[in-house]
């Protein structure tokens, strides 16, 4: 069974590739690090700029960086759509994530829904391609663009392997989260000391593994891409 495109503006343009891409992906995290462990020291410096006394109070990070990192992921996502002329499904899953919990973190003072974000994230992931599988549709060949072309056997076992991982990344989340916070007050501006090493496991560790997963199914992809649509393909 046939795919639908991914949604697309009238016109075509070229993907993003190289150091555009970079940005897009990894520019509102770096966005929202930099808030996070600076912005206790440039925050007074820019107010001091304008004659104003600003402070981040001691557990408040939290708050600045996704006050920042929200509209960073806004010009990201805005930019993407600009220069493709189409609207990226997973850009669009995470946008709208995050606009759900990170402005309920920040409206009820409670990081708790931040925490959860990547779970969301992944479970939604996980279960879009699931989904697709079971009403015949295999939904990652239009995440990937058709950026290769594989047989539909190979497509169903890249799914269930992508899929698989969403989970894991989701359950690893949960656990890693409500462990680090377990004696933390994650309402107001309450300090919690195992908040930076979520962040840090967040930013570094979560992505991390997110490459290597990609890269080990590099040999998969190889081994079955050359192979014309509707052929058989090995699912080992």
């Amino acid at each position: 069974m046939s795919d639908a495109p991914a949604p697309r503006l009238k016109g075509s343009a070229p993907r993003l590739k190289g150091t555009a891409k970079a940005w897009v992906d990894f520019g509102p995290l770096a966005v929202f690090m930099i808030a996070y462990f600076f912005g206790g020291q440039i925050a007074p410096l820019l107010g001091n700029l304008i004659g104003q006394n600003w402070t981040i109070e001691e557990g408040g990070q939290m708050y600045l960086a996704i006050g920042l990192f929200m509209p960073a992921f806004a010009v990201a996502f805005a930019y993407s759509v600009y220069k493709e002329r189409r609207i990226a499904p997973m850009l669009l899953i995470s946008g709208v994530i995050i606009g759900v919990f990170g402005s309920l973190t920040l409206l009820l003072k409670d990081k708790t829904f931040f925490f959860m974000k990547p779970t969301m994230v992944n479970l939604l992931f996980a279960a879009l391609l699931f989904g697709g599988l079971v009403s015949g549709r295999t939904f990652l060949k239009t995440l990937f663009d058709d950026a290769f072309q594989m047989a539909d056997s190979a497509w169903r076992s890249l799914t269930i392997r992508y899929g698989a991982f969403f989970v894991f990344m989701a359950v690893l989340n949960e656990i890693a989260w409500r462990y680090l916070t377990r004696e933390c007050d994650l309402t107001g501006n309450a300090p919690c000391p195992g908040e930076a090493t979520w962040v840090n496991l967040k930013i570094f560790g979560f992505t991390l593994l997110t490459m290597v997963f990609t890269g080990s199914q590099i040999p998969f992809i190889m081994k079955n891409a050359s192979q014309m649509p509707g052929a058989e393909a090995s699912g080992d």
